[in-house]
């Protein structure tokens, strides 16, 4: 297969469970991607996953192009924070500037993928105290991305998937940070055995990474022309060998990348509904095509 010179890029937002806001967020950019999950609670985490991806959008997208945003990247909620202490879109804007503003100005901010996760990870944990929000932690997943070459960073729960041309399955990029996924790399207590760690604490994201120790994660890949990267938040809800057969089957049937982003936007939306719908994750994703350019 032919080494790809350009891609395309769609992106999608999967949010039918209904909260008061939507904490996930992804954009793109002339040359890179990113999607972020702000997994603070309490309404809290739209401000790490903004913080997150426009940071980087921003920063590492080539100048001329068009930035486009889903999510929590793309506005902020007119009604956010915990029972009790909800505030309003300006008490939002006004956050979102003072940590946007610790990020000081884009022309000296590092321009790789790590060291602005570092400078990100330093903001959040440094929210103005008047904002009433502490301990924020965003996972994220970003990637720069020229002709067919990926290279990405990882923090947190996100997924980093490749479809090759012709596959039926993907190829998964990432290690999820949750805790019985780095066994290998974080100390268990005396006397856990591995087979009883629990399979939903998450180890790592920016706001996190002095305490948690867990690091940021490289990856790489080279696109041939008709592969297709998906990076999601976090899993959808959609098993991912179907969504694998999925693409495969509109990518054959000629579906265009704006088509293939609404088909999982809908298939996801149809996995919990009525009384179930407050089991759905929110999730945003961007899908990546390397065409021939």
């Amino acid at each position: 297969m032919s080494a790809a010179r350009a891609v395309e890029f769609a992106l999608g937002l999967c949010d039918s469970r209904g909260s008061r806001t939507v904490d996930v967020g992804a954009g793109v950019g002339e040359g890179v991607c990113v999607v972020a999950d702000g997994m603070g609670g309490h309404c809290t985490g739209w401000l790490g996953a903004r913080l997150a991806v426009r940071a980087l959008v921003e920063r590492l997208a080539e100048a001329g192009g068009e930035a486009r945003f889903v999510g929590a990247a793309a506005e902020v909620p007119d009604d956010w924070g915990w029972a009790g202490a909800m505030q309003s879109r300006g008490a939002g804007e006004d956050a979102y500037a003072q940590c946007r503003a610790a990020l000081g100005e884009t022309e000296a901010s590092p321009r790789a993928l790590a060291g602005l996760f570092v400078a990100i990870d330093r903001a959040l944990r440094e929210v103005p105290p008047r904002s009433r929000i502490h301990g924020l932690m965003t996972g994220c997943t970003a990637a720069t991305v020229e002709g067919g070459r990926v290279r990405g960073a990882h923090v947190g729960i996100g997924r980093a998937l490749v479809l090759r041309a012709g596959a039926e399955a993907f190829e998964s990029l990432v290690v999820e940070h949750y805790w019985h996924a780095l066994v290998d790399r974080v100390p268990l207590p005396p006397g856990v055995p591995a087979a009883e760690v629990p399979r939903n604490i998450i180890l790592n994201g920016l706001g996190g990474l002095d305490a948690l120790k867990v690091g940021i994660d490289a990856f790489a890949v080279e696109l041939a022309i008709g592969d297709v990267l998906l990076l999601c938040s976090r899993r959808l809800d959609v098993p991912e060998d179907e969504v694998a057969r999925r693409l495969r089957a509109e990518l054959e049937a000629g579906a265009s990348l704006e088509a293939l982003a609404r088909a999982l936007e809908r298939r996801a939306a149809e996995v919990f509904t009525g009384e179930a719908s407050y089991q759905a994750s929110d999730v945003a994703f961007v899908l990546v095509r390397a065409v021939a350019g």
